[in-house]
């Protein structure tokens, strides 16, 4: 069976826009997302801690990396029912 998936609600917010929307700085994610600059860096350190996201740098401005989801790792979750449970019970409003 898989691994144990136990993430908040502003982590999945992050992982969806990552796969949805491809590689994104934190201040874009923050801006589209409605979450705190604060908050998603912490989503996104848990991400990449899990495996799930991915550091690039920015070519435009090294500054400002840039985001996104693993897709192995986005595939592994979908495949495990404690992750697909979580994202049944996740109601984003704006």
């Amino acid at each position: 069976m898989g691994r144990p998936v136990r993430f908040t609600r502003s982590t999945l917010i992050v992982l969806d826009k990552l796969a949805k929307e491809g590689p994104m700085s934190p201040n874009e994610i923050a801006k589209s997302s409605g979450l705190a600059q604060r908050t998603v860096t912490m989503a996104l350190r848990t991400l990449q801690k899990k495996s799930l996201c991915k550091k690039l740098p920015n070519l435009q401005d090294m500054r400002k990396p840039l985001y996104r989801a693993s897709i192995n790792g986005v595939n592994e979750l979908k495949m495990n029912p404690e992750f697909l449970q979580s994202l049944a019970n996740l109601q984003v409003t704006k």
